[in-house]
């Protein structure tokens, strides 16, 4: 038993370790943006919008940073829902690093 134990301990020593280790995945970031936030962040041709497009969001001035932009997805803003209960931390990440590679949509 003790030698389970002391396995244990060092798997969950590993995983507590590497916490922070994952490397966000824009390409997981354009689908959840297609998938969560063109149907109003996209400015289609003659469609008037009452919401900001994320065009080159990150080039903005004054530059939003990733802890303003990760609170507003998470618990939304004026007119913008939160998005705490459909996207995880991990999700968040991705559409950030997406946000950050990509200044057009």
């Amino acid at each position: 038993m003790p030698l389970r134990r002391l396995q244990l301990l060092c798997a969950l020593a590993a995983i507590a370790a590497c916490s922070g280790c994952r490397k966000p995945l824009p390409e997981h970031g354009a689908a959840l943006f297609l998938k969560d936030c063109a149907g109003c962040h996209v400015q289609r041709p003659g469609q008037k919008s009452y919401v900001p497009s994320l065009t080159g969001y990150f080039d903005r001035k004054p530059k939003p940073t990733e802890r303003q932009t990760r609170r507003i997805i998470r618990y939304g803003g004026r007119y913008m829902p939160p998005f705490s209960k459909r996207l995880s931390s991990d999700d968040v990440d991705d559409l950030i690093a997406y946000l950050q590679r990509s200044p057009s949509h």
